[in-house]
């Protein structure tokens, strides 16, 4: 898709995270009331990708946003300008927010401007507006994108990734994780991701514990992790969770099936001996935590740090699917409820 400038770029963001309008049936408010919510806060980002300018006072070229773990994105063109747009349309959602919460937010020049091209008065606003702001489960990420099913949150999300990556593939993996008890759940704040609607599913066989939303760090459960990037070239990217890191299955790669095999040669990194693994030591003795395997008659030295930063992608296709499935049911092995 083209864009007019790097702040439509951003302004994409806020559609392509809104779901289909599902309105919660059982609510205080009527659907009708929860529809008319909807209609405003798409409408409302339809106008700010159509006139961004409204938000900032100044638009940028567009060009194309550095990759998913850029060594040095933070130099890449643009970055501030992105973050400049991502801000103030943040900042205008939280004012939103705060004035269906009874507070008085003092709204600039622009916001207010917003704010009446989309005929709100903020002296009596829609009640389900006032709904999404203040019900017990009200939440900043739930009023941006419409979630009004607070026991469904997995499920909207699940329709957002599954249209960005993939429908009929994403489907296909998501029934075969659900089949074997996978859990879903929804995170809107994570340390070290500005996405605010991550989806994740986890394997509680590796313990009941809270699994975490990030597919690089601090992984304790197998299954997936979904997000939205915004300031990437490819934003949505799911990537698999690995327990512990690669060692425990490097060791046992011997043990496992071709197609896993296959799979970890594919995707594992080479150990370029840039000795991370080795940085606190201080004896100069300790060996590098490369791990060597055997795979067609050849020799792999393979790094067992991080594996999430190798195992994630941008896209489904059904060849994919056979391979996480068969990589989950592989590491499922080795959880302590198996």
């Amino acid at each position: 898709m083209e864009y007019a400038s790097i702040e439509q770029r951003m302004a994409k963001s806020y559609l392509d995270l809104l779901p289909p309008f599902i309105p919660d049936e059982a609510a205080s408010v009527s659907v009708a009331e929860q529809q008319r919510f909807y209609d405003l806060i798409s409408g409302l980002y339809q106008l700010l990708f159509a006139e961004p300018a409204l938000l900032v006072p100044q638009t940028h070229d567009d060009f194309l946003p550095p990759p998913r773990f850029a060594e040095k994105a933070s130099e890449y063109p643009g970055q501030p300008e992105m973050r400049k747009f991502l801000k103030a349309e943040n900042e205008l959602l939280q004012f939103m927010f705060a004035l269906g919460q009874g507070e008085a937010p003092k709204l600039n020049k622009r916001q207010q401007a917003i704010l009446d091209r989309l005929g709100v008065d903020v002296a009596d606003l829609p009640a389900g507006w006032v709904w999404m702001s203040s019900r017990p489960d009200a939440h900043q990420s739930r009023f941006n994108y419409c979630l009004f099913r607070e026991d469904r949150d997995y499920e909207y999300a699940s329709i957002v990734y599954s249209r960005l990556l993939g429908e009929e593939a994403f489907r296909k993996l998501e029934g075969w994780m659900q089949a074997l008890g996978y859990r879903p759940s929804v995170a809107f704040d994570t340390t070290g991701s500005d996405c605010k609607l991550i989806l994740v599913y986890a394997n509680p066989a590796w313990g009941e514990g809270q699994p975490s939303s990030s597919f690089e760090y601090k992984v304790k459960h197998s299954g997936v992790a979904v997000r939205y990037d915004t300031r990437t070239s490819e934003p949505a990217v799911l990537g698999l969770c690995i327990p512990n890191g690669l060692k425990p299955y490097l060791e046992a790669f011997g043990s496992a099936p071709q197609a896993v095999q296959d799979f970890i040669i594919k995707y594992a990194k080479v150990c370029n001996d840039c000795r991370y693994c080795v940085q606190t030591d201080k004896t100069g003795k300790r060996p590098l935590a490369k791990i060597a395997v055997r795979h067609a008659g050849a020799e792999h030295e393979l790094c067992p740090y991080y594996p999430g930063f190798r195992f994630s992608w941008t896209s489904l296709d059904d060849g994919l699917v056979e391979q996480l499935v068969t990589m989950l049911g592989f590491i499922d092995r080795f959880a302590p409820g198996a």
